[in-house]
């Protein structure tokens, strides 16, 4: 008698399994999809290239996890995919909250940096949404799964032959990895070395940690970190070849004071901007501005460093570092800098900043500046608590008060008030009539910047009143964006604007001024330039040589750009995006043929692959060891 065997039934075990498989599959496409989308980094329509290549890559990548889970597990598979959906689930949170504040998902070097995040907790945690809920909702299920799969299984049932499961995975991999190269093939992966974004906007967020953890391995485990002969010669040339400054205002505030604030996001479309009952956002800087030097198309350069890396740029001419910031990873650099410049003139030189010392690294950071003096929170008496802490009111008098002003100085404060994300206790009844926007994200901010801005009327009378406003040269702008991508909507709305790349990326802009008698008052320069223009126009203002400042005196220069950290530049002509490897014509939006910009884009990136060499070859103090 031959026993039949039914190969035709599945068993519910198996089904159970089948299913469990392919619903962590289809969660891990919809919390990709999800990621990508919520963050803006793709946009509708959903059948554009980007978007079709992103979802063929992302897919690619989970067969190749569903494979090696596959090979590496028989018995505990089903735990395994649980804590590999758990890790990933965490790893795809961090990366939303990380962007939503930064512009960018996290790195390796960011992950070294881990400690700041009790210091931006109340920030981390207001960029959580509800609907970001779709991140956790498959967690209960697939807990739920390994529950009933156990009670169903028997001993050994779900054992897999290894042939079978090698067979398997291999076939897995190979549908997997066919389905990167596809969408890898049609991607121009020469912009990769410039901007992450990029390679999360077309390849997927989940093959971008690969690309990162590959590239921070290459870069930092198996780096030459040597400065080689030809590279010494290349730093020597550029800075050769460059074109020094002109004879405009040169040296009128020489001798002088010199008192730099860096005001916390600070964004320019709210200068000379009143509200509908007719009041002023920013009364005492559009005050200021008639009495100063105004650059309107001054743009942020910062990277992953954001307050700190507007600080580096100011005081260094040099870019922050692509992955991660400066003042982490590199401290103990040898840098020029407008403090060690001004030292040189018999300065005394100091830093302000109402936040703990051991906040982005600057008590380190500050002493391989040069400043003779750092005072922090330690320093100030809180007789005045708004947002992070002390408030600038407070803190600019208090900052004054520790200056010794018998000699020359050099001051460089940092504001914290307006930090976001705004919402604090005390703007909750601030005295500034915001309309419809109260309540707002939006709302908040201006509320934040007015309290700001009259902060900054009250140091200039501070300035006045201690007969140092006419003995000073003094430099105002805004450190960073106030408003992140997500709440792009909002902005938009009270600024009358449809949202674009282009539109969103012209309004990346933070007012500047710079205020000395013998400036032209009132005058308005529309030189494009940023941060890292302000050491040398700070050199020619008073009257010394700033030889390894990468930026331009914004005074003089013959022609403005600004090249940010992501690679993209502006110029006064055009703009061009990275994420999109495009150029607009910036008075009409029109999209640019390559032939008008390429070979001036590529020698304006030139001068961030100089500023990375400089600083990951610590190159300054190689070349001190060689005169």
């Amino acid at each position: 008698m031959f026993v039949r065997r039914n190969y035709n039934k599945i068993s519910l075990p198996t089904l159970v399994e089948l299913a469990y498989w392919l619903f962590f599959a289809g969660f891990f496409m919809l919390k990709s999809f999800y990621f990508q989308f919520t963050t803006k980094l793709n946009v509708r329509p959903f059948t554009l290239p980007t978007n079709l290549y992103m979802l063929l890559s992302t897919f690619g990548v989970l067969l190749i996890i569903i494979s090696i889970i596959a090979l590496a597990f028989n018995k505990r598979r089903l735990a395994a995919i649980f804590v590999t959906d758990l890790v990933l689930t965490l790893i795809i949170i961090s990366d939303t909250i990380y962007y939503r504040y930064y512009y960018n998902v996290i790195t390796v070097p960011v992950l070294q940096q881990i400690g700041l995040v009790d210091s931006v907790g109340d920030s981390i945690i207001s960029l959580f949404k509800p609907k970001d809920i779709i991140y956790v909702l498959d967690l209960p299920f697939l807990i739920a799964g390994l529950c009933i799969i156990r009670k169903l299984d028997r001993p050994g049932r779900r054992l897999i032959r290894f042939p079978i499961r090698t067979v398997a995975a291999l076939v897995l991999f190979a549908a997997g990895f066919a389905s990167f190269k596809i969408a890898y093939k049609n991607v121009d992966t020469s912009t990769f070395p410039y901007d992450n974004n990029y390679v999360v906007r077309y390849l997927g967020v989940h093959y971008f940690h690969y690309y990162d953890i590959k590239r921070f391995a290459k870069e930092n485990l198996f780096a030459n970190r040597s400065l080689s002969a030809s590279e010494e010669d290349i730093i020597k040339n550029f800075f050769n070849e460059k074109v020094k400054g002109g004879e405009n205002f040169k040296g009128i505030a020489k001798g002088k004071n010199l008192l730099v604030v860096q005001v916390e996001a600070l964004q320019q479309f709210v200068i000379n901007r009143k509200m509908p009952d007719g009041r002023e956002i920013t009364p005492n800087l559009n005050k200021l501005i008639k009495d100063s030097v105004y650059f309107d198309n001054f743009y942020f350069q910062i990277g992953g460093g954001n307050t700190s890396d507007a600080e580096f740029l100011t005081n260094t001419s040099l870019y922050p570092v692509k992955e991660g910031c400066v003042y982490f990873r590199f401290p103990t650099n040898t840098f020029y800098s407008l403090p060690k410049y001004l030292k040189e003139q018999g300065y005394k030189t100091y830093v302000f900043h109402a936040n703990n010392p051991s906040f982005w690294n600057r008590a380190a950071m500050y002493k391989s500046l040069g400043f003779d003096k750092f005072y922090s929170n330690n320093d100030f008496v809180l007789d005045e608590y708004v947002g992070w802490g002390l408030g600038d009111a407070s803190f600019y008098r208090q900052s004054l008060d520790k200056i010794d002003t018998e000699e020359p100085f050099y001051g460089f404060m940092i504001s914290l008030s307006s930090h976001f994300p705004y919402k604090y206790e005390y703007f909750e009844n601030y005295d500034f009539d915001v309309g419809d926007l109260d309540g707002n994200f939006l709302g908040y901010y201006l509320k934040a910047i007015n309290y700001a801005d009259k902060a900054i009327g009250q140091l200039v009378e501070e300035l006045k009143k201690r007969d140092l406003y006419d003995n000073t040269l003094l430099v105002i702008y805004g450190d960073h964006m106030a408003v992140p991508k997500d709440y792009s909507d909002e902005l938009m709305r009270f600024l009358g604007l449809s949202y674009s790349d282009f539109e969103w990326a012209k309004l990346q802009k933070v007012p500047c001024l710079i205020r000395c008698p013998g400036l032209d008052k009132g005058l308005v320069v529309s030189t494009t330039g940023g941060e890292i223009d302000l050491t040398p126009t700070i050199a020619n203002l008073m009257g010394f040589e700033a030889p390894y400042a990468l930026g331009k005196d914004l005074l003089n220069a013959q022609k403005g750009y600004a090249v940010l950290r992501n690679s993209s530049v502006v110029t006064d002509k055009y703009i061009y995006l990275s994420s999109t490897a495009q150029a607009y014509d910036l008075a009409s939006g029109r999209v640019l043929d390559k032939a008008e910009y390429e070979q001036e884009l590529k020698q304006l990136q030139d001068e961030l692959f100089i500023s990375d060499l400089i600083i990951q070859k610590n190159a300054f103090k190689a070349m001190e060891k060689g005169k």
